[in-house]
C-alpha cells in the first residue's frame, strides 16, 4: 500500500551575517517580507489544491524557526516541530521525518544545500533554491520507499 504526501519545502528567509554563530543568525527585514509573500503562495496553493497542512517541521536554527513562525501565523492550525538535528543534516533525515509523520500535507523549513539537493533528487529538476523560495511536491511513499521521480507541482521564486 502506498501513501501520498504533499510537501511544501521552504528555504528560510534572508538572514543577517552578524551573529555569534551561524546557528543563531536572525532574519533580516527583507527576509521577513519575502517569507510573508511565500506564505501567501502557500495559502493560494492550499486553496487551489485543497490542501490543509497541519505540521511544519523546521530546523531549530534561529532563522528557520523565525521563518516557520511567520508561516504558521498565516496558516490556520499549523503546528511547528523544531529539531536541532535538522540544522546541518542530509536529505535522508528530512525524509525520515516526512515518512514518520501522520500528516499527509506538511511544510518543511530548512537550509541549503540540503533543500536544493532534496528537490532535485526527488523531482529530477535542477533547482538552486534561494532564500524564501518554496517547492510544492507530491511524494508517493510505498513500504519500501519513495517512488521516483516525485511530482513538482509548483515553485515559488524569490521576487
Amino acid at each position: 500500500m502506498s501513501q501520498i504526501k504533499t510537501v511544501f519545502i521552504v528555504r528560510h528567509g534572508h538572514a543577517t551575517f552578524s551573529a555569534p554563530t551561524d546557528y543563531s543568525r536572525t532574519l533580516k527585514g527583507k527576509g521577513i517580507q519575502a517569507i510573508e509573500r511565500t506564505t501567501q503562495f502557500i495559502r493560494s496553493q492550499c486553496l487551489t489544491h485543497q490542501l490543509t497542512p497541519k505540521l511544519c517541521i523546521s530546523s531549530a536554527a534561529t532563522r528557520t524557526l523565525e521563518t516557520a513562525q511567520i508561516i504558521a501565523k498565516g496558516i490556520d492550525g499549523l503546528a511547528i516541530e523544531a529539531h536541532q538535528e535538522l540544522y546541518a543534516t542530509s536529505a535522508s533525515a528530512w525524509l525520515t521525518k516526512v515518512e514518520n509523520s501522520s500528516c499527509d500535507c506538511l511544510i518543511l523549513v530548512g537550509h541549503n544545500p540540503t533543500f536544493s539537493q532534496m528537490v532535485n533528487y526527488f523531482c529530477g529538476h535542477n533547482i538552486q533554491m534561494k532564500p524564501s523560495e518554496c517547492a510544492l511536491i507530491e511524494l508517493e511513499i510505498k513500504a519500501d520507499g519513495i517512488i521516483y521521480p516525485a511530482t513538482l507541482i509548483d515553485y515559488h521564486h524569490y521576487e
